[in-house]
């Protein structure tokens, strides 16, 4: 199903989940890539909890498990270590097919566009930048620096990009493509649409609760 004008109804905001619906972040370099060093700089803090993480292929987990165990200033510096991995991912990031339309499109329409990614923020900008679509992003609320509690599922980001905004739950739409996305859309009382941009993805975020699901921008 192809994400049409009758999605947006209503809607004054939208939101985008980044790596999805935007792009393909790890395109050049691999997520599972990235975790792998990312748990090689855990063992260098920490050799048990490496040794835990070392089957562990999304980078953001690796985040996530790591900086609830680590001390503040180790934590610091694996989340530094992510941001950089990042910025060296969009610069061979996939862009997804029909995302800048969408963007663009949206903008000509009257609606204001945000960004809200667990990826980091300077990673979001600098692939903005790249292709043209800075100018047309309100705000970019991405993953906190040393509070990875707070991405998503968390509703923590789609609360500050409401607030940023200035737009109510209800006058928002957020496109994600993944569980957690949906489960923190419903967290947050956004209607979310999911994404279902790989093969047996349409049902899971349908069983998340998504109040619908495309799998065309």
């Amino acid at each position: 199903m192809k994400l049409d004008q009758s999605h947006l109804l209503g809607a004054k905001c939208l939101l985008l989940d980044f790596d999805g619906p935007v792009c393909s972040v790890f395109a050049g370099y691999p997520a599972h890539q990235i975790a792998s060093e990312l748990v090689e700089a855990v063992s260098r803090f920490d050799v048990q909890l490496g040794l835990s993480l070392k089957d562990e292929h999304d980078p953001m987990e690796v985040l996530r498990v790591a900086a609830a165990d680590l001390p503040e200033a180790s934590a610091e510096q694996l989340n530094a270590q992510l941001d950089q991995a990042e910025v060296d991912a969009v610069r061979t990031a996939e862009p997804t097919s029909g995302a800048a339309q969408l963007i663009e499109r949206a903008g000509r329409a009257g609606l204001t566009v945000a960004i809200v990614s667990n990826n980091g923020e300077k990673a979001i900008a600098t692939y903005l930048r790249a292709h043209g679509l800075d100018g047309q992003v309100a705000t970019i609320e991405a993953r906190p620096f040393g509070r990875p509690e707070l991405m998503k599922p968390d509703p923590y980001l789609l609360l500050r990009a409401l607030s940023t905004t200035g737009f109510e739950a209800q006058n928002a739409v957020f496109i994600g493509d993944s569980k957690s996305d949906v489960e923190a859309g419903l967290a947050a009382g956004v209607a979310t649409i999911g994404y279902a941009n790989k093969p047996g993805k349409d049902a899971a975020l349908r069983e998340a609760g998504a109040s619908s699901v495309v799998t065309e921008l």
